[in-house]
């Protein structure tokens, strides 16, 4: 048989076939206005081709798309049930614990007993209080070097706090940014730049290096169902930040350390497994988008199988169908391309506005 036989003739075709087409479909409506979608403040074309990619050579991409599993544990008063909780979560395939801590005082000690925590990275939520921070830092002081995770405050220029302490702790972010989620991404991302050059400006005042405070930063932001402006959001988020370095003349400029955490989600009409969709895909979205941690929350906490089936899905992610290792999967994609740089170059605008 000849070779030729195996050699199929597709026709290039432009963006003004599709046109056409489309126009044909729509009844000779213009397809441009009446396909076109703006949501979440950004504008959505129906087509795209490599005229519309735009490559972003600021974004961070590790050669390996590693992400850790962080389920939530909620601390409320109870340290020894909360460490017992956060013990079955690490033997089940958790590489670390997000720490919800909502009430005070919480001993370190207690919370954190049995867990080896060069080899478990640890994450906390707490209010503006410094007494838990400060202890921490005794826990750990004698393997900082390992320790990693961060500290999320709601507002960390109102709490007193050495600083200077966690200056060399490469691995531990001691100044974690909340982010609030926003119906417009460029908002959100412009709250983040704002927030952290707040943060910049108080831990240089406490004596930090301009590079010490940056590596001392970190976002926590939510993710939802939208799986490409997911997407799209946590790679502009990892772009702006880049950005905002070399504003700062940073030389060797690192990448952001991002932790998506997606809430509960209990839609009726999709029962019963909704939150398993939709965890599902917000943990595939942020994963391909570059974030470092991943917070998955189960339907009800209190049932040790939903909570199982929560904390499984990054498993399965990682181990089974390996998102760890893929080298940036939406590279050339001019769809995801166009989105990123459109919300980076919008919210990078704004912020200069702003400031």
């Amino acid at each position: 048989m000849s070779k030729k036989a195996f050699q199929l003739d597709f026709k290039t075709h432009t963006v003004h076939d599709w046109e056409k087409v489309a126009q044909q479909e729509l009844r000779n409506k213009n397809p441009w206005e009446n396909l076109t979608i703006k949501k979440a403040g950004v504008t959505i074309m129906p087509y795209y081709d490599s005229h519309d990619g735009q490559k972003e050579s600021k974004v961070a991409v590790a050669s390996i798309r590693s992400f850790q599993n962080i389920p939530k544990v909620i601390v409320n008063g109870n340290d020894t049930a909360a460490n017992a909780e956060s013990l079955n979560h690490l033997n089940t395939g958790a590489d670390g614990i997000f720490f919800e801590i909502q009430s005070s005082p919480t001993k370190p000690k207690i919370l954190l007993h049995k867990i080896e925590l060069p080899f478990c990275s640890t994450y906390f939520s707490c209010e503006d209080d410094p007494s838990f921070i400060n202890d921490f830092a005794d826990l750990a002081e004698s393997d900082k070097e390992k320790v990693s995770g961060a500290f999320f405050w709601k507002d960390a220029l109102a709490v007193e706090i050495d600083w200077q302490r966690f200056a060399t702790w490469d691995n531990f972010k001691s100044a974690g940014i909340f982010i609030p989620e926003k119906e417009n991404i460029v908002d959100e991302i412009v709250d983040a730049l704002c927030k952290a050059v707040d943060y910049l400006d108080r831990l240089i005042n406490s004596g930090l290096t301009i590079n010490q405070a940056f590596q001392n930063l970190a976002f926590s932001i939510s993710v939802n169902t939208d799986f490409f402006l997911t997407v799209a959001k946590v790679r502009a988020l990892k772009n702006v930040w880049l950005t905002l370095q070399e504003a700062y003349r940073i030389k060797n400029r690192s990448a952001a350390t991002i932790h998506a955490c997606s809430s509960v989600w209990l839609e009726q009409e999709f029962q019963p497994h909704g939150n398993l969709l939709k965890q599902t895909t917000s943990a595939m979205a942020s994963v391909i988008g570059g974030c470092d941690a991943l917070t998955l929350e189960p339907e009800d906490p209190d049932n040790p199988m939903m909570s199982r089936v929560a904390r499984n899905i990054s498993v399965i992610l990682k181990e089974e169908s390996y998102f760890a290792k893929v080298h940036d999967p939406l590279a050339g994609s001019f769809f995801i391309e166009n989105l990123t740089h459109q919300i980076a170059a919008e919210a990078w605008t704004k912020f200069q506005q702003t400031r």
